[in-house]
Protein backbone atom coordinates (compact mmCIF):
# COMPACT_ATOMS: atom_id res chain seq x y z
CA UNK A 1 0.00 0.00 0.00
CA UNK A 2 1.34 3.42 -1.01
CA UNK A 3 1.97 5.83 1.83
CA UNK A 4 -0.22 8.98 1.94
CA UNK A 5 2.67 11.40 1.61
CA UNK A 6 0.50 14.52 1.60
CA UNK A 7 -1.03 13.55 4.93
CA UNK A 8 2.37 12.65 6.35
CA UNK A 9 3.61 16.05 5.20
CA UNK A 10 0.78 17.81 7.05
CA UNK A 11 1.61 15.97 10.28
CA UNK A 12 5.30 16.74 9.87
CA UNK A 13 4.52 20.43 9.25
CA UNK A 14 2.62 20.63 12.54
CA UNK A 15 5.41 18.69 14.23
CA UNK A 16 8.05 21.08 12.89
CA UNK A 17 6.13 23.98 14.41
CA UNK A 18 6.31 22.22 17.80
CA UNK A 19 10.01 21.48 17.31
CA UNK A 20 10.80 25.08 16.37
CA UNK A 21 8.94 26.36 19.42
CA UNK A 22 10.73 23.84 21.63
CA UNK A 23 14.10 24.97 20.30
CA UNK A 24 13.18 28.62 20.88
CA UNK A 25 12.31 28.05 24.53
CA UNK A 26 15.37 25.86 25.07
CA UNK A 27 17.73 28.80 24.50
CA UNK A 28 17.12 29.95 28.08
CA UNK A 29 18.09 26.61 29.65
CA UNK A 30 21.45 27.13 31.35
CA UNK A 31 21.67 24.32 33.89
CA UNK A 32 20.23 20.98 34.96
CA UNK A 33 17.76 22.53 37.42
CA UNK A 34 16.10 24.53 34.64
CA UNK A 35 15.93 21.38 32.51
CA UNK A 36 13.97 19.76 35.36
CA UNK A 37 11.58 22.50 36.61
CA UNK A 38 12.28 25.62 34.57
CA UNK A 39 12.61 28.89 36.49
CA UNK A 40 10.21 27.91 39.30
CA UNK A 41 8.26 31.15 38.76
CA UNK A 42 5.24 30.15 36.68
CA UNK A 43 2.14 32.22 37.37
CA UNK A 44 -1.51 31.20 37.09
CA UNK A 45 -1.80 31.55 33.30
CA UNK A 46 1.30 29.59 32.30
CA UNK A 47 0.83 27.19 35.20
CA UNK A 48 -2.68 26.36 33.99
CA UNK A 49 -1.62 25.91 30.37
CA UNK A 50 1.23 23.63 31.43
CA UNK A 51 -1.11 21.54 33.60
CA UNK A 52 -3.92 21.40 31.04
CA UNK A 53 -1.61 20.56 28.16
CA UNK A 54 -0.19 17.64 30.10
CA UNK A 55 -3.44 16.41 31.64
CA UNK A 56 -5.58 16.83 28.52
CA UNK A 57 -4.06 13.68 27.17
CA UNK A 58 -4.82 11.41 24.28
CA UNK A 59 -6.71 9.45 26.92
CA UNK A 60 -8.90 12.49 27.57
CA UNK A 61 -9.71 12.87 23.88
CA UNK A 62 -10.03 9.17 23.02
CA UNK A 63 -10.62 7.19 26.23
CA UNK A 64 -13.26 9.60 27.58
CA UNK A 65 -15.48 8.84 24.55
CA UNK A 66 -14.60 5.17 25.04
CA UNK A 67 -15.93 5.33 28.61
CA UNK A 68 -19.08 7.12 27.40
CA UNK A 69 -19.55 4.47 24.70
CA UNK A 70 -19.21 1.71 27.31
CA UNK A 71 -21.14 3.27 30.21
CA UNK A 72 -23.27 6.04 28.72
CA UNK A 73 -23.84 9.38 30.44
CA UNK A 74 -22.46 8.16 33.76
CA UNK A 75 -19.29 7.06 31.97
CA UNK A 76 -18.76 10.59 30.66
CA UNK A 77 -19.41 12.09 34.10
CA UNK A 78 -17.16 9.49 35.71
CA UNK A 79 -14.24 10.24 33.42
CA UNK A 80 -14.54 13.95 34.22
CA UNK A 81 -14.51 13.09 37.94
CA UNK A 82 -11.51 10.78 37.53
CA UNK A 83 -9.10 13.45 36.36
CA UNK A 84 -10.64 16.65 37.64
CA UNK A 85 -10.87 15.64 41.29
CA UNK A 86 -7.25 14.49 41.34
CA UNK A 87 -5.94 17.83 40.06
CA UNK A 88 -8.09 19.86 42.47
CA UNK A 89 -6.98 17.76 45.45
CA UNK A 90 -3.34 17.96 44.39
CA UNK A 91 -3.63 21.72 44.77
CA UNK A 92 -3.88 21.25 48.53
CA UNK A 93 -0.91 18.87 48.42
CA UNK A 94 1.06 21.41 46.37
CA UNK A 95 0.60 24.08 49.02
CA UNK A 96 1.86 21.67 51.65
CA UNK A 97 4.73 20.55 49.38
CA UNK A 98 5.97 24.15 49.12
CA UNK A 99 5.89 24.43 52.91
CA UNK A 100 7.70 21.24 53.88
CA UNK A 101 10.06 20.68 50.92
CA UNK A 102 10.74 24.13 49.43
CA UNK A 103 13.79 23.10 47.39
CA UNK A 104 12.41 19.88 45.93
CA UNK A 105 12.50 19.16 42.23
CA UNK A 106 10.92 15.71 41.94
CA UNK A 107 8.61 13.34 43.76
CA UNK A 108 11.72 11.31 44.53
CA UNK A 109 13.09 14.16 46.66
CA UNK A 110 10.02 13.82 48.85
CA UNK A 111 9.57 10.06 48.92
CA UNK A 112 13.24 9.21 49.34
CA UNK A 113 13.67 11.69 52.21
CA UNK A 114 10.38 11.10 54.01
CA UNK A 115 10.74 7.32 53.98
CA UNK A 116 13.70 4.94 53.73
CA UNK A 117 15.69 3.25 50.98
CA UNK A 118 13.47 0.23 50.48
CA UNK A 119 10.40 2.45 50.14
CA UNK A 120 12.21 4.76 47.76
CA UNK A 121 13.38 2.06 45.36
CA UNK A 122 10.01 0.28 45.39
CA UNK A 123 8.27 3.58 44.63
CA UNK A 124 10.69 4.57 41.86
CA UNK A 125 10.48 1.14 40.22
CA UNK A 126 6.68 1.24 40.16
CA UNK A 127 6.66 4.89 39.09
CA UNK A 128 8.83 4.00 36.08
CA UNK A 129 6.36 1.25 35.15
CA UNK A 130 3.44 3.65 35.49
CA UNK A 131 5.01 6.45 33.43
CA UNK A 132 6.07 4.05 30.68
CA UNK A 133 2.50 2.75 30.63
CA UNK A 134 1.18 6.30 30.31
CA UNK A 135 3.62 7.02 27.47
CA UNK A 136 2.49 3.83 25.73
CA UNK A 137 -1.17 4.88 25.91
CA UNK A 138 -0.24 8.11 24.13
CA UNK A 139 1.75 6.23 21.50
CA UNK A 140 -1.17 3.89 20.86
CA UNK A 141 -3.49 6.89 20.67
CA UNK A 142 -1.28 8.65 18.14
CA UNK A 143 -1.10 5.57 15.96
CA UNK A 144 -4.86 4.94 16.08
CA UNK A 145 -5.71 8.58 15.40
CA UNK A 146 -3.51 9.11 12.37
CA UNK A 147 -4.52 5.71 11.01
CA UNK A 148 -8.24 6.49 11.37
CA UNK A 149 -8.34 10.02 10.00
CA UNK A 150 -5.24 10.35 7.82
CA UNK A 151 -4.86 6.75 6.60
CA UNK A 152 -1.25 6.68 7.77
CA UNK A 153 -0.24 3.11 8.75
CA UNK A 154 -0.21 2.55 12.50
CA UNK A 155 3.53 1.93 12.86
CA UNK A 156 4.44 4.94 10.73
CA UNK A 157 2.06 7.06 12.82
CA UNK A 158 3.69 5.97 16.08
CA UNK A 159 7.18 6.71 14.76
CA UNK A 160 6.10 10.16 13.51
CA UNK A 161 4.57 11.06 16.86
CA UNK A 162 7.58 10.01 18.92
CA UNK A 163 10.12 11.54 16.54
CA UNK A 164 8.54 14.98 16.96
CA UNK A 165 8.09 14.69 20.72
CA UNK A 166 11.56 13.34 21.47
CA UNK A 167 13.17 16.08 19.40
CA UNK A 168 11.61 19.09 21.09
CA UNK A 169 11.75 17.51 24.57
CA UNK A 170 15.48 16.90 24.05
CA UNK A 171 16.27 20.56 23.42
CA UNK A 172 15.13 22.23 26.61
CA UNK A 173 13.47 19.72 28.90
CA UNK A 174 10.79 21.30 31.07
CA UNK A 175 11.18 24.75 29.48
CA UNK A 176 10.58 23.39 25.98
CA UNK A 177 7.71 21.16 27.09
CA UNK A 178 5.97 23.94 29.05
CA UNK A 179 6.56 26.53 26.32
CA UNK A 180 5.17 24.39 23.51
CA UNK A 181 2.28 23.39 25.78
CA UNK A 182 0.97 26.96 25.74
CA UNK A 183 0.24 26.70 22.02
CA UNK A 184 -0.92 23.11 22.20
CA UNK A 185 -3.54 23.76 24.85
CA UNK A 186 -4.98 26.63 22.80
CA UNK A 187 -5.41 24.26 19.85
CA UNK A 188 -6.97 21.62 22.06
CA UNK A 189 -9.47 23.96 23.72
CA UNK A 190 -10.54 25.57 20.45
CA UNK A 191 -11.28 22.18 18.94
CA UNK A 192 -13.02 20.84 22.07
CA UNK A 193 -15.30 23.88 21.92
CA UNK A 194 -15.93 23.72 18.15
CA UNK A 195 -16.21 20.06 17.07
CA UNK A 196 -18.94 18.63 19.38
CA UNK A 197 -21.37 21.54 18.69
CA UNK A 198 -20.62 21.25 14.98
CA UNK A 199 -21.57 17.56 15.03
CA UNK A 200 -24.73 18.14 17.09
CA UNK A 201 -25.89 21.02 14.90
CA UNK A 202 -25.75 18.61 11.95
CA UNK A 203 -27.42 15.57 13.55
CA UNK A 204 -29.66 17.29 16.12
CA UNK A 205 -29.99 16.76 19.87
CA UNK A 206 -33.43 15.15 19.74
CA UNK A 207 -32.47 12.41 17.22
CA UNK A 208 -29.46 11.53 19.37
CA UNK A 209 -31.59 11.24 22.51
CA UNK A 210 -34.28 9.21 20.73
CA UNK A 211 -31.66 6.97 19.16
CA UNK A 212 -30.01 6.25 22.50
CA UNK A 213 -33.43 5.59 24.06
CA UNK A 214 -34.23 3.01 21.37
CA UNK A 215 -30.85 1.32 20.81
CA UNK A 216 -29.07 1.57 24.19
CA UNK A 217 -31.48 2.71 26.93
CA UNK A 218 -28.98 1.61 29.59
CA UNK A 219 -26.67 4.42 28.45
CA UNK A 220 -29.20 6.95 29.80
CA UNK A 221 -29.50 5.22 33.19
CA UNK A 222 -27.73 7.32 35.82
CA UNK A 223 -27.96 4.52 38.41
CA UNK A 224 -26.34 1.84 36.24
CA UNK A 225 -24.23 -0.18 38.69
CA UNK A 226 -21.37 -0.82 36.26
CA UNK A 227 -21.21 2.88 35.40
CA UNK A 228 -21.26 3.96 39.06
CA UNK A 229 -18.51 1.45 39.83
CA UNK A 230 -16.48 3.00 37.02
CA UNK A 231 -17.12 6.49 38.39
CA UNK A 232 -16.07 5.81 41.98
CA UNK A 233 -13.45 3.17 41.24
CA UNK A 234 -12.01 5.44 38.56
CA UNK A 235 -11.71 8.28 41.06
CA UNK A 236 -9.26 6.12 43.02
CA UNK A 237 -6.92 5.58 40.10
CA UNK A 238 -7.36 9.16 38.83
CA UNK A 239 -6.33 10.64 42.17
CA UNK A 240 -3.54 8.08 42.46
CA UNK A 241 -2.27 8.96 38.99
CA UNK A 242 -2.01 12.64 39.87
CA UNK A 243 -0.48 12.15 43.32
CA UNK A 244 2.13 9.68 42.09
CA UNK A 245 3.06 11.30 38.78
CA UNK A 246 6.32 13.26 38.81
CA UNK A 247 4.90 15.58 36.15
CA UNK A 248 2.52 17.11 38.70
CA UNK A 249 5.28 17.42 41.29
CA UNK A 250 7.42 19.23 38.72
CA UNK A 251 4.61 21.73 38.15
CA UNK A 252 3.97 22.09 41.87
CA UNK A 253 7.59 23.20 42.28
CA UNK A 254 7.57 25.31 39.10
CA UNK A 255 4.48 27.40 40.00
CA UNK A 256 4.86 30.29 42.44
CA UNK A 257 3.87 29.30 45.98
CA UNK A 258 1.23 32.01 46.31
CA UNK A 259 -0.46 30.85 43.07
CA UNK A 260 -0.16 27.08 43.34
CA UNK A 261 -3.47 26.22 45.05
CA UNK A 262 -5.53 28.49 42.83
CA UNK A 263 -3.78 27.24 39.70
CA UNK A 264 -4.41 23.56 40.44
CA UNK A 265 -8.04 24.10 41.45
CA UNK A 266 -8.86 26.13 38.34
CA UNK A 267 -7.02 23.60 36.16
CA UNK A 268 -8.96 20.67 37.63
CA UNK A 269 -12.32 22.32 37.03
CA UNK A 270 -11.33 23.49 33.55
CA UNK A 271 -9.99 20.06 32.64
CA UNK A 272 -13.24 18.30 33.57
CA UNK A 273 -15.15 20.23 30.91
CA UNK A 274 -12.98 18.86 28.08
CA UNK A 275 -13.71 15.11 28.52
CA UNK A 276 -17.39 15.94 28.98
CA UNK A 277 -17.39 17.75 25.64
CA UNK A 278 -15.54 15.13 23.60
CA UNK A 279 -17.28 12.20 25.36
CA UNK A 280 -20.59 13.52 24.01
CA UNK A 281 -19.44 12.41 20.55
CA UNK A 282 -19.85 8.80 21.68
CA UNK A 283 -23.57 9.41 22.23
CA UNK A 284 -23.93 10.03 18.49
CA UNK A 285 -22.31 6.66 17.76
CA UNK A 286 -24.63 4.93 20.24
CA UNK A 287 -27.71 6.66 18.84
CA UNK A 288 -27.06 5.72 15.22
CA UNK A 289 -25.50 2.30 15.79
CA UNK A 290 -22.00 3.23 14.68
CA UNK A 291 -19.48 0.60 15.79
CA UNK A 292 -15.82 1.58 15.33
CA UNK A 293 -13.28 -1.08 14.35
CA UNK A 294 -11.47 -0.24 17.58
CA UNK A 295 -13.30 1.37 20.46
CA UNK A 296 -10.53 3.98 20.82
CA UNK A 297 -11.61 5.31 17.41
CA UNK A 298 -15.21 6.22 18.30
CA UNK A 299 -14.61 9.98 18.72
CA UNK A 300 -12.54 10.60 15.55
CA UNK A 301 -14.97 8.37 13.61
CA UNK A 302 -17.99 10.45 14.70
CA UNK A 303 -16.15 13.73 14.12
CA UNK A 304 -15.29 12.70 10.56
CA UNK A 305 -18.55 10.99 9.56
CA UNK A 306 -21.04 13.41 11.12
CA UNK A 307 -19.01 16.61 11.31
CA UNK A 308 -17.42 16.33 7.89
CA UNK A 309 -13.81 16.27 6.76
CA UNK A 310 -13.14 19.68 8.31
CA UNK A 311 -14.32 18.53 11.75
CA UNK A 312 -12.29 15.35 11.37
CA UNK A 313 -9.15 17.33 10.65
CA UNK A 314 -9.83 19.74 13.51
CA UNK A 315 -10.22 16.79 15.85
CA UNK A 316 -6.95 15.37 14.53
CA UNK A 317 -5.14 18.61 15.37
CA UNK A 318 -6.54 18.68 18.91
CA UNK A 319 -5.92 15.04 19.75
CA UNK A 320 -2.49 14.90 18.20
CA UNK A 321 -1.54 18.07 20.10
CA UNK A 322 -2.84 16.45 23.31
CA UNK A 323 -0.90 13.28 22.60
CA UNK A 324 2.28 15.22 21.87
CA UNK A 325 2.02 17.43 24.96
CA UNK A 326 1.38 14.54 27.34
CA UNK A 327 4.02 12.30 25.79
CA UNK A 328 6.58 15.09 25.97
CA UNK A 329 5.72 15.91 29.57
CA UNK A 330 5.86 12.24 30.61
CA UNK A 331 9.16 11.62 28.84
CA UNK A 332 10.62 14.75 30.45
CA UNK A 333 9.27 13.78 33.88
CA UNK A 334 10.74 10.28 33.75
CA UNK A 335 14.06 11.32 32.19
CA UNK A 336 14.63 14.11 34.71
CA UNK A 337 13.57 11.85 37.59
CA UNK A 338 16.26 9.37 36.55
CA UNK A 339 18.75 12.20 36.03
CA UNK A 340 18.04 13.97 39.34
CA UNK A 341 17.30 11.02 41.64
CA UNK A 342 19.11 7.95 40.37
CA UNK A 343 22.14 9.36 38.52
CA UNK A 344 23.82 10.72 41.70
CA UNK A 345 23.34 7.29 43.35
CA UNK A 346 25.22 5.43 40.61
CA UNK A 347 27.79 8.07 39.58
CA UNK A 348 29.51 10.32 42.09
CA UNK A 349 30.67 13.90 41.52
CA UNK A 350 28.52 14.60 38.48
CA UNK A 351 28.94 18.22 37.40
CA UNK A 352 26.01 20.43 36.44
CA UNK A 353 26.93 20.30 32.75
CA UNK A 354 27.29 16.52 32.85
CA UNK A 355 23.94 16.18 34.59
CA UNK A 356 22.28 18.33 31.92
CA UNK A 357 23.78 16.20 29.16
CA UNK A 358 22.70 12.99 30.88
CA UNK A 359 19.20 14.44 31.08
CA UNK A 360 19.17 14.91 27.31
CA UNK A 361 20.50 11.40 26.70
CA UNK A 362 17.87 9.93 29.03
CA UNK A 363 15.16 11.87 27.20
CA UNK A 364 16.10 10.02 24.01
CA UNK A 365 16.37 6.65 25.77
CA UNK A 366 12.97 6.99 27.48
CA UNK A 367 11.36 8.24 24.27
CA UNK A 368 12.70 5.40 22.14
CA UNK A 369 11.68 2.83 24.76
CA UNK A 370 8.17 4.29 24.79
CA UNK A 371 8.07 4.12 20.99
CA UNK A 372 9.06 0.45 20.93
CA UNK A 373 6.52 -0.49 23.62
CA UNK A 374 3.77 1.33 21.70
CA UNK A 375 4.18 -0.63 18.46
CA UNK A 376 2.21 -3.69 19.63
CA UNK A 377 -1.37 -2.76 20.59
CA UNK A 378 -1.43 -4.56 23.94
CA UNK A 379 -4.50 -2.92 25.49
CA UNK A 380 -6.85 -0.08 24.70
CA UNK A 381 -6.03 3.26 26.30
CA UNK A 382 -8.73 2.97 28.95
CA UNK A 383 -7.82 -0.65 29.74
CA UNK A 384 -4.18 0.35 30.23
CA UNK A 385 -5.12 3.17 32.62
CA UNK A 386 -7.32 0.86 34.69
CA UNK A 387 -4.60 -1.82 34.81
CA UNK A 388 -2.06 0.71 36.10
CA UNK A 389 -4.64 2.11 38.52
CA UNK A 390 -3.96 -0.68 41.03
CA UNK A 391 -0.44 0.71 41.44
CA UNK A 392 -1.60 4.33 41.59
CA UNK A 393 -4.20 3.66 44.28
CA UNK A 394 -1.65 1.96 46.54
CA UNK A 395 0.39 5.16 46.96
CA UNK A 396 -2.34 7.75 47.60
CA UNK A 397 -2.34 7.42 51.39
CA UNK A 398 1.42 6.95 51.94
CA UNK A 399 1.98 10.22 50.04
CA UNK A 400 -0.78 12.12 51.85
CA UNK A 401 -0.15 10.87 55.39
CA UNK A 402 3.60 11.32 54.99
CA UNK A 403 3.12 14.99 54.09
CA UNK A 404 1.01 15.81 57.14
CA UNK A 405 1.91 13.32 59.86
CA UNK A 406 5.36 13.04 61.41
CA UNK A 407 4.42 9.65 62.90
CA UNK A 408 3.83 7.66 59.67
CA UNK A 409 5.89 4.47 59.92
CA UNK A 410 8.14 3.71 56.90
CA UNK A 411 7.88 -0.04 57.55
CA UNK A 412 4.09 0.23 57.60
CA UNK A 413 4.15 2.17 54.33
CA UNK A 414 6.33 -0.49 52.70
CA UNK A 415 4.04 -3.31 53.80
CA UNK A 416 0.99 -1.28 52.77
CA UNK A 417 2.29 -0.77 49.22
CA UNK A 418 3.20 -4.42 48.67
CA UNK A 419 0.01 -5.85 50.22
CA UNK A 420 -2.21 -3.29 48.45
CA UNK A 421 -0.72 -3.98 45.02
CA UNK A 422 -0.69 -7.77 45.48
CA UNK A 423 -4.20 -7.80 46.92
CA UNK A 424 -5.44 -5.32 44.34
CA UNK A 425 -4.24 -7.39 41.40
CA UNK A 426 -5.63 -10.56 42.99
CA UNK A 427 -9.06 -8.90 43.07
CA UNK A 428 -8.46 -7.37 39.63
CA UNK A 429 -8.02 -10.78 37.98
CA UNK A 430 -10.61 -12.72 39.99
CA UNK A 431 -13.46 -10.30 40.74
CA UNK A 432 -13.13 -7.27 38.46
CA UNK A 433 -10.65 -4.63 37.36
CA UNK A 434 -12.29 -1.62 39.05
CA UNK A 435 -12.86 -3.64 42.21
CA UNK A 436 -9.11 -4.33 42.19
CA UNK A 437 -8.35 -0.61 42.22
CA UNK A 438 -10.74 0.01 45.10
CA UNK A 439 -9.27 -2.92 47.04
CA UNK A 440 -5.74 -1.59 46.50
CA UNK A 441 -6.68 1.86 47.80
CA UNK A 442 -8.48 0.59 50.89
CA UNK A 443 -5.77 -1.93 51.81
CA UNK A 444 -3.16 0.81 51.51
CA UNK A 445 -5.21 3.15 53.68
CA UNK A 446 -5.91 0.59 56.41
CA UNK A 447 -2.31 -0.57 56.73
CA UNK A 448 -0.71 2.89 56.43
CA UNK A 449 -3.12 4.53 58.89
CA UNK A 450 -3.13 1.51 61.21
CA UNK A 451 0.67 1.34 61.44
CA UNK A 452 0.79 5.11 62.04
CA UNK A 453 -1.49 4.73 65.06
CA UNK A 454 -0.16 1.44 66.45
CA UNK A 455 3.59 1.83 65.62
CA UNK A 456 4.25 5.57 65.23
CA UNK A 457 7.71 6.61 64.05
CA UNK A 458 8.89 10.18 64.66
CA UNK A 459 10.20 12.11 61.65
CA UNK A 460 12.36 15.26 61.62
CA UNK A 461 10.75 17.73 59.18
CA UNK A 462 14.08 19.56 58.82
CA UNK A 463 15.26 16.74 56.55
CA UNK A 464 12.62 17.70 53.98
CA UNK A 465 13.59 21.37 54.28
CA UNK A 466 17.05 20.44 52.98
CA UNK A 467 15.98 17.87 50.39
CA UNK A 468 16.61 18.72 46.75
CA UNK A 469 18.97 21.60 47.45
CA UNK A 470 21.83 21.98 45.00
CA UNK A 471 25.26 23.26 45.87
CA UNK A 472 24.34 26.68 44.46
CA UNK A 473 21.43 26.85 46.90
CA UNK A 474 23.63 26.08 49.86
CA UNK A 475 23.10 22.34 49.96
CA UNK A 476 25.81 19.96 51.09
Amino acid sequence: MALPWINIGIVLALGLVFIAAGWYFSRRVEDADEYIVGSGKLGVAFGMTSLLAFWITGNTMLAAPESAYNFGITGALGYALIGGSGVVLFGFLSKRIHQVIPHGKSVGDYYGTRYDGKNYFLFIALLIIYVLGLIVTQGIGGGVLLEQIFDIPYMVSVVLTFAVVITYSYFGGFRSVAGVAYFQVLLILVVAIVVPPLVYFKVGFTPVYQGMLETTPSSLNLTNQAALLFMFGGAFFGIGEVFMDNTFWQRAYAIRQEDVLKTFMMSGIGWALVPLAVASLAFVALAFGREPEQINQVAPLVAQVYGGQFAGWLFLVAVWSALASTTAASINALATLLMHDLLPRVKEDVSGDESLQYGKYLTVVVGVLGLLLSLPKILTMLQMLIFLGVINAAFIFPIVLGLWSEKTNPNGVFVAAIVAIAGGYAVYFTVGNLQGIIASGWLSFLITAGSTVVWPREFDWRKLQLAGRSASEGGD
